[in-house]
């Protein structure tokens, strides 16, 4: 099975990215590894020792990539860790899947069936470090216009397991960590917020606003305008 290791939230400016990463470290114990600008972007690198958080900036929104997930502040993407790349750029396109980015490329960019953006990366490209006693990146959920083309997507290519779900229009999968949740609907096919599993979601919700976010049913706003959920560990 392959594994999520990697997710990309897109800001509006510097500030808001500066504000972000003190947020995530402040609250939920995610640090900063690596800081670089290609492709005309500049990326932070974090990590809650398990996934890659990275927070995003554009130079412009004229960008080839910058408006691939849509215009302004974005989950931009995710990132799945594969173990033959060439076997799985296959398996991405025989699944109705469509390559993005330069093939040569080591994050590689697919659009999904349902026009969601993800990318697939090489194992040791984003390490395990050391965990966050605050929290764990948890989940990524997406809205979605075809709920089974979606979920068969990420099962046939990824061998993504599914889990039982309570809610009506919503399936679930999982690579053994961390949860893809898919909702039917939305005015289009996006990844709309991503989940921390926490000790207290209730103290740490207090904490928020304190730290330049915003409470929201069931999380946050970030700094970074992104939404995050806030889970109890299980």
């Amino acid at each position: 099975m392959s594994r999520i290791v990697h997710i990309a939230l897109k800001c509006e400016n510097m500030e808001d990215l500066e504000k972000a990463t003190k947020f995530y470290n402040d609250i939920f114990g995610i640090y900063t590894t690596k800081e670089k600008h290609a492709r005309g972007h500049l990326s932070r690198h974090m990590t809650d020792g398990n996934i890659d958080l990275a927070l995003m900036l554009y130079d412009s929104e004229d960008e080839k990539e910058a408006k691939l997930a849509g215009p302004g502040i974005q989950i931009h993407h995710i990132g799945v860790e594969v173990a033959d790349r060439p076997s799985m750029i296959k398996k991405i396109e025989d699944n109705g899947g469509t390559i993005f980015s330069d093939r040569a490329e080591g994050a590689l960019k697919y659009f999904s069936p349902d026009g969601t953006l993800g990318e697939i990366v090489a194992a040791g490209r984003y390490p395990v470090k050391e965990r966050s006693k605050l929290s764990r990146i948890a989940n990524v959920s997406y809205n979605v216009k075809n709920l089974d083309k979606s979920v068969d997507f990420y099962k046939n290519v990824f061998d993504f397991a599914e889990l039982p779900s309570a809610k009506r229009g919503q399936r679930v999968l999982t690579d053994g960590q961390t949860t893809l949740t898919f909702n039917e609907g939305g005015d289009r096919p996006a990844i709309i917020s991503w989940g921390l599993a926490v000790k207290d979601p209730a103290a740490v919700a207090e904490q928020v606003a304190k730290h330049g976010g915003t409470v929201v049913p069931g999380g946050f706003r970030g700094p970074d305008g992104n939404i995050g959920e806030l889970v109890k560990v299980a």
